[in-house]
């Protein structure tokens, strides 16, 4: 039996664990939950592999203007760190000097909803789903496809109840839908370009009340794609063809995302909502690496927004 252990704590509604530089997990507190906790909602934190439960907060997304939402993180081809960020209704881009900019607000001159996640390609261009307050009764949901080179913004699909995890791999493009339990594909046919939706998977039915489903998601080098289902308990692995082969127990009722790590990216990290953690769970299968993860390199400019390593 692989039990959860915790390896952050007191955290405010976390999502969008990803690995950061020499040895540090970054996540996300979106909402403040808890008062007495240290943390915030809009605060990005991180925790060192060697220290669990001693976190930092890094920085907080909040403006004058809007409070954060952050909900996931992913580092760019340019070194910087991109937070999707439901408040500010943008892609935040943060550069090692802790200049954060609205690097996607909008898309032909309309603001976008409010974005939830993202994944760039091998090519650095980047995936992102535009759910907030998307619903089935609202289905104002959207995905759409930035163009690196020349910033270009593609709409891949809308009228959507809330799409949420969103993974680029091996030229296809992977995107969760809540509120309908289900993961779409597409085929990536250019630069923040994606085509042919067809279902992935529909995940075990939740005899719950409220949003339920699935949310972040990531693959293993198998090829096996790990998605955190929000309500349900678990995160769930599928294979290849989208057939559910292990449930995984998070250890709360809210999973929300999930990534590998660890010293030999065999570990699965979880965030869960309930909990206010970041648990860790041995995966039996090594992770496949994120584009542009800084765990590939040891001088990876970010490194000097964090504390020393351990």
């Amino acid at each position: 039996m692989r039990e959860p252990k915790c390896f952050a704590e007191k955290l405010c509604a976390p999502e969008g664990p990803v690995i950061g530089p020499n040895g540090w997990l970054l996540n996300v507190c979106s909402f403040t939950r808890d008062e007495a906790w240290p943390t915030r909602g809009g605060d990005i934190t991180a925790t060192h592999v060697s220290r669990p439960c001693q976190t930092h907060t890094v920085f907080n997304t909040s403006t004058p203007a809007a409070v954060g939402i952050p909900a996931a993180l992913a580092f760019g081809p340019d070194g910087c760190l991109y937070v999707t960020d439901e408040g500010r209704r943008a892609i935040v881009r943060v550069t090692p000097e802790g200049e954060q900019t609205d690097f996607i607000s909008s898309f032909q001159g309309e603001p976008i909803n409010g974005p939830n996640d993202l994944s760039f390609d091998s090519e650095g261009n980047l995936f992102f789903t535009d759910p907030y307050t998307s619903s089935l009764a609202n289905r104002i949901g959207a995905v759409y496809g930035y163009q690196w080179a020349t910033g270009q913004l593609h709409k891949i699909r809308d009228g959507m109840a809330f799409p949420n995890g969103i993974v680029a791999c091996e030229g296809r493009l992977y995107v969760a839908e809540t509120w309908t339990n289900k993961v779409w594909a597409y085929d990536i046919v250019g630069p923040g370009r994606a085509e042919n939706e067809s279902e992935f998977c529909t995940l075990p039915p939740l005899d719950v009340d409220g949003i339920h489903g699935p949310d972040g998601m990531a693959f293993d080098a198998d090829g096996n794609l790990y998605v955190a289902t929000y309500r349900s308990g678990y995160v769930y692995a599928l294979d290849s063809a989208g057939r559910l082969i292990e449930s995984i127990p998070s250890g709360g009722e809210s999973p929300t995302n999930v990534c590998f790590g660890g010293d030999d990216f065999d570990t699965l990290f979880v965030s869960v909502d309930d909990l206010g953690e970041i648990v860790t769970i041995p995966a039996g299968a090594q992770g496949q690496r994120l584009n542009f993860c800084p765990s590939l390199r040891a001088d990876h400019p970010w490194a000097k927004m964090l504390p020393p390593a351990p």
